[in-house]
């Protein structure tokens, strides 16, 4: 039987009904559990080398499948004195010096360019008796901290209010060559697009299954019949979410735990998996494991989830079918990069008002930050690239066109300051045009705006006599 709500998407059931639901009678050895730790998935690449051995705490080690796994944090000190750091910053990029340290377009750089869609799966019979909560979200007897719910509500709440964290992902685009490191700023340029409208496109409670264990091909299979299910529309992924007290892929094993992980149907590292080709992510029931999936000092019961949830959110944007997206030379993937800094801090997760509410999300690498890139949790919903120095002599006609993208296709409109003498601005275009009258340094900063939006660049233009 299926049914569809207007307010969330397109929701419904499949199988007989299952009474049993699993008590996470587990916790206490779970409190006790020594999981990996979050300074581990710097060693991914080499664990999937044949000539390497892979780290004791990497979350991929025998498992290329799991890409940006995101590992359980750990109190451990006999493994915090292997894994390298834990908190305070980014573990990943610390590339010798002359390498790209930002990610680089692989095969093309494929991304998500359609409308972003998530379609979340309930996975089994052990989520209990099915409800409908506030704001018509679905709700279920099993879920003991409302994860269900929140899922919901944070993917509905994606690009409200103008929301600027949705806009870090967009500056990846596909089509380029191999390595670069920066995008067209065109709207035919194929970026991950802003969404458009809301990102939950489907709720589904599949409750054929009663697993208390899953294999990762089982749940990639699962993500194939969703695809199905939803007659997989473009930009489509997929979250397979399963419920409390049960183990999917071995995410609580005591050397390579992890908080969830992405990857493509198609992928022959899973298994043999039938159906379409789709991405989608292994969600485990994270609020089982506490703070062991927050980068926060005190989080809250569902702040982990959230941070998860959000960084294989955007990663699956930028890296659909890897390896065909964007990564450092490591292998790593823009939310990777940012993992591992402290909540609250710079770059780091931070919480994020949508429409919805305020929801824990994860700091995600952004390659046009500054002059090297770094971590960011917000970003201008304007895309812009800074021409860099320029020169010019007195009495030579100049002509510079500034590159704007705005991400809601807005009308954009151009203003600057600092400008040498007898340069002006083409309000609508952004060509800078004019012949110089002096000569001397100008710190020019161009000011691109729209509706409700803005963002600048700045530069410095040296006239020479």
């Amino acid at each position: 039987m299926g049914r569809f709500d207007q307010g969330s998407g397109a929701r419904c059931r499949r199988g007989m009904r299952g009474r049993a639901s699993l008590a996470f009678g587990a916790a206490l050895v779970v409190a006790g559990l020594v999981t990996a730790t979050g300074g581990a998935i710097s060693a991914a690449t080499p664990a999937r080398s044949s000539q390497n051995q892979p780290a004791l705490t990497d979350p991929t080690a025998g498992h290329a499948y799991r890409h940006g796994a995101v590992p359980l944090r750990t109190s451990s000190a006999a493994l915090h004195s292997t894994a390298g750091p834990r908190t305070g910053t980014t573990r990943h990029g610390r590339a010798p010096a002359g390498t790209v340290k930002g990610p680089v377009s692989s095969d093309g750089g494929t991304v998500v360019t359609g409308s972003p869609k998530v379609f979340l799966v309930f996975w089994g019979s052990r989520w209990g008796t099915q409800g409908t909560g506030a704001g018509g979200y679905q709700v279920f007897s099993g879920d003991p901290h409302g994860l269900a719910q929140n899922l919901q509500a944070l993917f509905k709440g994606l690009g409200t209010d103008n929301e600027p964290w949705s806009a870090i992902v967009a500056q990846y685009c596909q089509g380029v060559a191999v390595g670069t490191k920066t995008c067209p700023l065109s709207p035919s340029s194929g970026h991950v697009a802003y969404p458009s409208s809301t990102v939950l496109a489907g709720v589904w409670e599949d409750i054929s299954a009663n697993l208390a264990a899953a294999t990762g091909t089982q749940i990639a299979q699962e993500a194939a019949n969703a695809a199905v299910h939803f007659a997989n529309p473009p930009g489509a992924q997929y979250v397979i979410v399963s419920p409390t007290g049960t183990d999917p892929d071995q995410w609580l094993d005591p050397n390579f735990g992890y908080c969830a992980y992405h990857d493509n149907t198609g992928d022959p590292s899973i298994g043999a998996v039938s159906g379409p080709n789709v991405p989608y992510t292994n969600m485990p029931y994270v609020p089982d494991v506490g703070a062991e999936c927050s980068s926060f000092t005190n989080p809250g019961a569902l702040d982990g989830a959230d941070e998860t949830v959000t960084h294989e959110y955007a990663e699956v944007l930028t890296d659909p079918f890897p390896p065909s997206g964007w990564t450092d030379i490591h292998g790593n993937e823009v939310a990777d990069k940012c993992e591992n800094l402290v909540g609250g801090g710079p770059g780091g997760s931070t919480y994020v008002p949508l429409a919805t509410g305020t929801f824990a999300m994860q700091g995600i690498w952004a390659n046009d930050s500054g002059k090297r890139g770094g971590c960011e949790n917000a970003h201008a919903l304007i895309l812009t690239m800074s021409p860099g120095k320029q020169k010019g002599t007195t009495g030579t006609p100049v002509a510079l066109q500034i590159s704007a993208l705005d991400l809601r296709g807005q009308t954009l409109h151009y203003a600057a300051t600092g400008l040498p003498a007898g340069v002006g601005i083409n309000p609508a275009t952004g060509l800078l045009a004019g012949t110089p009258l002096a000569h001397g340094r100008s710190d020019t900063t161009v000011t691109v705006t729209d509706s409700s939006a803005s963002a600048a660049v700045g530069f410095v233009w040296t006239i020479r006599r």
